[in-house]
């Protein structure tokens, strides 16, 4: 099997067209999203090289049959096979190299940590007993998926003076900002538009405040085999929580995208409720019913 690192933004979509497909074959539990691989790699991975990061399998057809994105800085990876190879010897083969990939990559980095980490779908059939084969424990949970039929959607209009927007390359220095007082402080205009502006991203919307400044964001990742959406990330901003902002965009996109992509279902990811309650219960006020938790699974290394 021929392996390859990212050199083009084809390499991407290649990637997202065969995880569409294996999707199709087989769900999401063993499966992330389309969406995840672009906003991981582009955005997870902002500062990094990309063709350090993401790599691919072909098989002798030329056909995409696997395909890995690594995270020294989080001490893990994400390794994707298509359904005819999963858990057999050149999955493990693939998997193994990917541990050592990401190790090595550490070490290059000036990196260190003491487990290496992979997140395994609970209701995944096997994929616990592959984890536990090369070497690795069941930790803690780390995130749960959520999905919504789109059956019934509530009313969630916004307070006056709000609206909706699909945000622009010019909009940069206000995403920055709405992203920073939603998690974590890390973007400036510049290295948010190098995020907005990479080949992953699809559309960004946000809520408008009467002031100006953006209020809450999300990014929406449609996969149109499934006819899926994807929410990743959904943030507000703290100046502007409990006003009922963050659903009415996360409604808004439903309906639209129900009307104009032709979708019959979404997802969403939070993290467990002791560690932000906040996400579960906006989702959950959304209609989003919980389809299956991914547990941390911890294989010990020295780096």
């Amino acid at each position: 099997m021929r392996h390859q690192a990212y050199s083009q933004p084809a390499d991407l979509l290649r990637a997202q067209a065969a995880l569409m497909q294996w999707v199709r074959a087989d769900g999401h539990s063993y499966y992330l999203h389309k969406g995840d691989i672009g906003h991981r790699l582009f955005n997870g991975c902002c500062n990094y090289d990309k063709a350090r990061m993401f790599r691919g399998w072909l098989d002798a057809t030329g056909q995409l049959a696997a395909f890995a994105i690594l995270y020294p800085h989080w001490e893990s990876f994400d390794l994707q096979v298509a359904p005819d190879l999963r858990f057999g010897e050149e999955h493990s083969r693939i998997f193994r190299f990917c541990e050592s990939e990401t190790l090595r990559l550490a070490k290059e980095f000036g990196m260190s940590f003491a487990n290496m980490v992979v997140e395994v779908g609970e209701d995944a059939a096997g994929g616990a007993e592959f984890a536990e084969a090369h070497g690795y424990r069941r930790d803690k949970l780390c995130v749960s998926m959520t999905r919504h039929d789109l059956r019934e959607l509530p009313d969630a209009p916004l307070p006056a003076g709000f609206s909706f927007h699909q945000a622009t390359a010019a909009d940069a220095e206000r995403l920055a900002e709405v992203h920073n007082h939603s998690f974590s402080n890390k973007w400036d205009a510049q290295s948010y538009a190098a995020v907005f502006n990479a080949p992953h991203l699809e559309a960004e919307w946000v809520v408008r405040a009467p002031d100006g400044r953006f209020a809450a964001f999300t990014n929406l990742w449609v996969d149109e085999v499934n006819r899926s959406l994807l929410f990743e990330p959904v943030g507000t901003h703290e100046d502007f929580r409990r006003r009922g902002i963050g659903k009415a965009l996360m409604v808004h996109a439903l309906r639209r995208m129900q009307a104009e992509r032709g979708i019959t279902c979404a997802y969403v990811c939070h993290a467990p409720p002791e560690k932000n309650p906040a996400s579960g219960a906006l989702y959950a006020s959304v209609g989003f019913k919980q389809l299956h938790d991914f547990a941390e699974y911890i294989k010990p290394v020295a780096v």
